[in-house]
């Protein structure tokens, strides 16, 4: 495929919520909030309002939050249910659980409804949240990153009295956070990565459980020799990891064991990456403002799914193929994930878009045009020839020459 062909991508069906409001990026989550197996859009306002949807109505409008600036759904008290996670500017955490049923008209089923369950001040400023388990205990951790440039870890602590969020451990930062992302590392232990701009990144372990790792800037290597002018050392850049591999690409760069990575720029630059590699980068020419991943199909892997500020989305897959999706209007906020359009049945792929005019769309049913390009791996197999000749290469070596021929031929050499 040439790079410079767009394909477009389509939508079958969307619906769309009025949101009166302004929202930051990190203030909205798709997750299953009262844990029936089906997901819900949980959205906060600056002006203090969280919104939670399900299918297509709102069920529950909560107010007087304060400036939210993130929101997270897991089990972060380690219940067996998911909470509700709802971080302010101003420093307070809010937790929800669903502990009780409630209808919204006599002739709707019972719907669980978020309570407030515990409330505490933690730093301000919080710009970006995650809830991941970098310690390998095995239960979640909530980890935030500040304007401050601080990224700050907690974790919920029960007595038989109550419970609280207590503080583990505290990193600096050199620059603006972009986002946080947690992957394993070459050693396959669990380790943070912090963007920074300029496409580089910060590396953070538990100093607890993993004493002999010790914390570093990552300034990637180019896999392909990409120009190293196109990374601006003023651009901020955001990160997504943990990303399902595409094992029937047959892909020359990576492994189906390999813990990849994507990260998107400001001025237009979508990566895929491993360890501290960039193994393909490609130029969008939009300003991309988040970066996150969506499986389209059932077990599949993961796509890079990135926003820009005019609503135009961007899907690549893992061979770096992309299609773009219009939108048609400029946006302030922006996710995807599996979302439950009808109640009883399975979730779809979805895209979340929320306007300059207060609006919500929810876009589902995803077409995506055909991307199927051969290997040069599977072009060897197929070809007596070449296969009997690289019958000789084996393991990194065969690796080297393929994508030697894939990124650094050069046929004004010839």
């Amino acid at each position: 495929m040439d790079d410079n062909e767009i394909n477009i991508a389509t939508f079958v069906d969307f619906f769309d919520f009025e949101l009166p409001g302004n929202v930051l990026n990190s203030a909205i989550a798709l997750g299953d909030v009262d844990n029936d197996n089906e997901i819900e859009l949980v959205i906060g306002s600056v002006e203090g309002d969280l919104f939670i949807f399900k299918g297509h109505q709102l069920i529950q409008k909560i107010s007087a939050l304060g400036i939210i600036t993130a929101i997270a759904i897991g089990d972060l008290m380690h219940c067996g249910s998911n909470a509700v996670i709802v971080i302010t500017g101003d420093g307070w955490c809010h937790i929800y659980l669903c502990l009780k049923c409630s209808e919204l008209d006599p002739s709707d089923e019972c719907i669980m409804k978020l309570e407030p369950v515990h409330h505490q001040r933690i730093p301000a400023n919080t710009k970006v949240i995650l809830l991941g388990d970098m310690d390998s205990d095995g239960m979640l951790e909530l980890i935030i990153g500040s304007t401050d440039k601080v990224v700050h870890s907690f974790r919920w602590i029960q007595n038989v009295a109550a419970g609280r969020l207590v503080p583990l451990h505290k990193w600096g930062c050199a620059n603006q956070i972009g986002s946080i992302i947690l992957i394993k590392d070459d050693k396959n232990q669990p380790c943070l990565l912090v963007s920074q701009p300029g496409i580089t990144a910060m590396r953070f372990y538990c100093p607890i459980t993993f004493p002999e790792f010790i914390e570093n800037k990552i300034k990637y290597e180019n896999e392909n020799e990409l120009p190293i002018e196109l990374f601006n050392a003023s651009i901020s850049s955001v990160m997504i990891g943990d990303l399902k591999v595409d094992i029937e690409c047959d892909q020359e760069l990576f492994d189906k064991n390999d813990h990849l990575y994507g990260i998107a720029s400001l001025d237009g630059l979508v990566m895929l990456a491993k360890k501290e590699t960039i193994l393909w980068s490609k130029n969008i020419d939009q300003e991309l403002f988040i970066i996150s991943k969506l499986s389209i199909a059932d077990d599949g892997p993961d796509y890079l799914i990135t926003c820009s500020l005019n609503g135009d989305t961007i899907i690549v897959d893992q061979k770096s193929q992309h299609s773009t999706f219009k939108f048609g209007e400029s946006v302030s906020a922006f996710c995807c994930g599996m979302y439950t359009v009808k109640p009883n049945t399975k979730s779809m792929p979805s895209f979340v878009f929320i306007t300059n005019s207060q609006k919500v769309y929810v876009y589902y049913g995803l077409k995506l045009p055909s991307t199927c390009v051969q290997s040069l791996s599977k072009c060897i197999e197929n070809d007596n020839h070449l296969s009997t000749f690289m019958e000789k290469y084996e393991g990194p070596l065969k690796k080297k020459m393929i994508r030697d021929c894939l990124y650094k031929y050069n046929s004004n050499k010839m």
